[in-house]
This record gives structure tokens, C-alpha cells and sequence, in this order.
């Protein structure tokens, strides 16, 4: 499980989150949804570890994220942010080969390919994709990892209908199987009935 008790955190100087605290745990989905500019991207990287909290703490059974190193970080979760840039003209599976080595494994990523349904998109240079298919690489990126906890900014960004629904599925078969989700979503907390915690963020 990760803890997050009492958080507080900034953007440039600014105070974003405050004195929030959540419980992730294993097989469960949690949808963090707000307006625009409410903080759910600060938070939701907070969480994961990739910025630090100016107040309260995040431990993950009893270890403070802030403690482990990006290869620790690495092994226990991973993460596919809102705009994903890719600048570098790799091939979508030279991109996957780097995703799983560093940490996971090639059947993690040949698996996500499936369940994305991105087996064409295998031999194009990333840059030439589209930001929806950009996404959804950056997704199964994140998949290739096998980490217990899955951060996700945003998956559902320029996805259409069909790949909105087919994204849904493999996350909630993921946490069927002991995986913990958490994603932010701009989308209606009835079109996230299929999680299992919905946690609303306001503007301050």
C-alpha cells in the first residue's frame, strides 16, 4: 500500500494540494477527476513519487518514496504523464525494448502491445504517430515495466471511443490481477463507474 497522509504540495512556490491524504492499494483503480487547473497532474506526481511533498508524508508500507532512488522508484512503479514528449525518431518497439530492460520484461511489453492494440504501430518512428497513438505507446511504455502501481496522467487524452473502452478494460483486468491503478481522468465521474475510488479535486 502508499500512504499519502496530510500532503501539501507546490508548484512553482505556489501551494497546490493541501493537507490531502489517500490510500492506494493493491487491485484497486482510483480516478482523480477536478477542472482544469485544479492540481490533479501535481498530485497525481506527488504521489508517484516524482516531485517531492512540502508537508506530510508518502510511504509505501512504511518507506517514504522520497527515500528511494529512481531505480528503486522504478521496480515499484510506474508512471505515463499527460503530454508525453518524444523527440528522439525511435521505433515504437525500440522504445518498448528500452521500457522493459531498464525494468519489467519483453512479455509485459508484448502483452500491452495486444491489449493496446498497437502491433502496427511497432515499426513507425514514434515522432510521425499521432498524439493519440503517442499515448497510447507511452501507456503500454509504462506497462513494459510490470511495477505493482501504475500512474497514469490523462490516458484517455485524444483517444477515441473504441480505444477509450479498450484502455478501460486492460486496466481493470490489471487490477483484477493485484495491480494498483491510479489515473486522472477529465471525464465525468458516471463514465468512471468502473472504478473503484473517485476522488474529486478543487481549484484553490
Amino acid at each position: 500500500m502508499i500512504r499519502a497522509q496530510s500532503i501539501t504540495a507546490l508548484r512553482a512556490s505556489r501551494e497546490i494540494i493541501r493537507d490531502f491524504s489517500v490510500d492506494i492499494e493493491a487491485g484497486k483503480i482510483l480516478a482523480i477527476v477536478g477542472a482544469n487547473g485544479s492540481g490533479k497532474s501535481t498530485l497525481i506526481s506527488a504521489l508517484a513519487g516524482d516531485i517531492p511533498v512540502s508537508q506530510g508524508s508518502i510511504t509505501l508500507e512504511g518507506v517514504r518514496l522520497g527515500s528511494l532512488s529512481i531505480r528503486e522508484l522504478a521496480k515499484i512503479r510506474s508512471v505515463s504523464t499527460q503530454h508525453q514528449r518524444f523527440s528522439l525518431a525511435y521505433t515504437v518497439q525500440e522504445l518498448l525494448e528500452m521500457s522493459h530492460r531498464f525494468c519489467g520484461d519483453a512479455a509485459s511489453a508484448e502483452h500491452s502491445v495486444r491489449a493496446l492494440e498497437i502491433e502496427h504501430l511497432l515499426g513507425r518512428k514514434v515522432t510521425s504517430l499521432s498524439g493519440g497513438e503517442q499515448q497510447r505507446v507511452a501507456i503500454s511504455m509504462a506497462l513494459a515495466q510490470n511495477t505493482p502501481y501504475l500512474f497514469l496522467d490523462e490516458p484517455f487524452a485524444a483517444q477515441d471511443l473504441e480505444s477509450t473502452q479498450r484502455i478501460a478494460a486492460h486496466l481493470r483486468a490489471l487490477a483484477q490481477n493485484g495491480k494498483a491503478v491510479v489515473l486522472v481522468a477529465h471525464m465525468e465521474e458516471k463514465e468512471l463507474a468502473w472504478c473503484d475510488q473517485i476522488i474529486r479535486i478543487m481549484a484553490r
